[in-house]
């Protein structure tokens, strides 16, 4: 907020509250902790008033009035529902209004245990139904598109989903049809919700009208375990709520963070949380003996990848990291490389692997031209973090590495993460090349698959050509920071449990720096909030930086420097 934003002080409830102006009286209570139902309104999409739950008394004015279209103006007296009796009986009655319609199905819509017809019904009505006559009946599970299924008996019609389709992707593919108690949201002639943020409008609704074809009645949500993280799709990094039951992704929801995705996510990153867990697992290290790869001790395997640090020259060395390491992941594979393997942190025989692609218009509005989620991280350990064209040295980077293992002049390989090598890059000649690698060994979440079962080159991952498989862990099944392509800092929260027997990336190369007798990390680090006390510790860049400061919804780059400039004048001012 500038400094020279203009404030105006009301009385809410009783309460003096102090808002900047413009602000609505929703916003305006929800800052000093007084909820005022809602439906229609949403703070990223226009003002429609069409629910009426928002009423609250104005002193002054004849009327009641809907707190989500009325702006704070100075000296404003507001009762809400909290102490007004007219705005609660308003409410009610709106409540009752609402249902009249509504079918009995709780006990089958998705909607139930986190539906707000249902919890507002319990707060601020709870009475028997007074409405004897037949309920209108509705379109039943409509089709609206590839992801999308509406049921129109639960609808209200607050028209959130419409507004999000003419104002956030300006594809206007729905509309309100008919007018009344008949009022229904449809689709437009000749068109379907086949736009890239079209499980958007799913989130939106509160009511179960719309749901996602994909998870349609799958679980019920006081099943599944909900926790915060961030998408891994590329490096917008969206903020995410994953519901999680026995050990599978049964939805995604977009979790409002206005710095970030405000409350949107793409399709592509919603509906392919699963994509980052493989079909195939290794349950033990594997070292290739006598052309073939064979299950081995941990021990062993870890003696053996430590070769990594003998013999070759550093310009016969390299290194590949994937993007979905988290950020103390990333510090830790480069520390590998430089103190096991000879390796500058920024120097060319180290890549992050990264590939630009092409977006529409609409697409860019939030999709990042990468699948690399934590990519910028790398700018902060070599790359300036200023550069504008990151992504394009990265990409040079990781195309030129490719390059020499295709020249034959790579004696000693190391693959940290899934994805370190692109699948799609294993042409025949690579693959040969990676073959004929006289050390080299992937630290990998997915197993070896017999390429025969498969589909071609492309289904061949570049870790099994390795010598040395040691069993890691994917980006859901760690905690962690992840860096945005804008340069904020979020929190990666463990989703999934990983299988026994797999690792952290960040511990298997302190156990394989331990082996090769050139330690990267204290000996007292077991775990990954030692890891990250570790990083701040020892990279003075990142001083400053805490969990706690980073929150739920993240800390941007600009925000730890003013940190750490508060933080360096107040021990000056000590130290005088």
């Amino acid at each position: 907020m500038s400094d020279n934003t203009e404030y105006v002080t009301l009385s809410i409830d009783g309460k003096e509250v102090s808002v900047p102006k413009g602000t609505n009286l929703i916003d305006a209570a929800a800052s000093s902790g007084i909820d005022i139902p809602y439906y229609c309104y949403h703070p990223h999409l226009s003002v429609a008033g069409n629910c009426r739950m928002c009423q609250v008394e104005v002193e002054g004015r004849p009327k009641l009035e809907i707190g989500c279209n009325t702006q704070a103006q100075e000296g404003m007296v507001v009762r809400t529902q909290h102490t007004s009796e007219k705005t609660a009986d308003a409410q009610r009655a709106t409540l009752e209004f609402l249902l009249i319609n509504h079918p009995l199905d709780c006990t089958i819509c998705d909607q139930a245990g986190h539906c707000k017809l249902q919890d507002y019904y319990y707060e601020y009505n709870t009475q028997p139904s007074r409405f004897i006559e037949d309920k209108v009946e509705q379109v039943k599970a409509e089709v609206l598109g590839e992801n999308v299924v509406y049921d129109g008996e639960r609808c209200i019609v607050c028209t959130r989903c419409v507004r999000f389709c003419d104002e956030y992707t300006e594809t206007g593919e729905l509309g309100v049809y008919n007018r009344g108690d008949r009022s229904v949201i449809g689709i437009v002639p000749d068109k379907e919700l086949d736009n890239p943020f079209s499980g958007c409008v799913v989130d939106l609704c509160p009511v179960g009208a719309l749901t996602h074809r994909k998870w349609r009645f799958n679980t019920r949500i006081w099943y599944t375990k909900e926790e915060n993280t961030v998408c891994a799709g590329c490096s917008t990094g969206c903020n995410a709520k994953v519901a999680v039951r026995d050990g599978e992704f049964v939805q995604v929801k977009a979790r409002l963070n206005s710095e970030v995705n405000q409350e949107w996510m793409c399709d592509e990153g919603r509906y392919g949380f699963s994509r980052f867990q493989p079909t195939h697992r290794i349950a033990d290290p594997l070292v290739r003996k006598d052309g073939y790869l064979e299950e081995e001790k941990l021990q062993e395997a870890l003696l053996a990848a430590a070769s990594l640090a003998n013999g070759s020259s550093p310009e016969e060395k390299a290194v590949f990291i994937s993007p979905f390491l988290t950020l103390e992941e990333m510090w830790t594979a480069l520390s590998f490389a430089d103190k096991v393997m000879g390796l500058p942190m920024s120097g060319p025989q180290v890549a992050v692997q990264l590939r630009q692609r092409a977006l529409s218009e609409l697409e860019a509005k939030l999709i990042s031209p990468d699948y690399a989620p934590n990519a910028r991280a790398a700018t902060v350990f070599g790359l300036g973090i200023n550069d504008p064209d990151w992504r394009s040295e990265l990409q040079k980077g990781y195309e030129g590495l490719l390059q020499k293992i295709r020249e034959g002049s790579i004696k000693n390989l190391l693959l940290v993460g899934d994805f370190a090598i692109l699948d799609e890059d294993l042409d025949d000649e690579l693959i040969a090349a990676l073959l004929n690698i006289e050390t080299s060994v992937a630290l990998t979440p997915r197993g070896v698959v017999d390429r025969s079962e498969d589909d071609g080159v492309a289904s061949l991952g570049a870790h099994q050509l390795c010598k040395v498989i040691l069993p890691s862990r994917t980006v859901y099944e760690k905690t962690g920071v992840m860096l945005t392509r804008e340069l904020r800092f979020q929190k990666l929260n463990k989703l999934l449990e990983g299988p026994f027997g797999s690792y952290p990336e960040w511990m298997l190369l302190k156990r394989v720096a331990e082996h090769a007798k050139k330690p990267i990390l204290d000996a007292s680090i077991q775990d990954d909030r030692g890891l990250f006390r570790a990083l701040v510790n020892q990279y003075d860049a990142l001083r400053g930086l805490s969990l706690m400061r980073i929150g739920e919804l993240g800390l941007s780059w600009e925000e730890l420097q003013k940190i750490q400039a508060s933080e360096g004048s107040e021990s000056e001012t000590a130290s005088v």
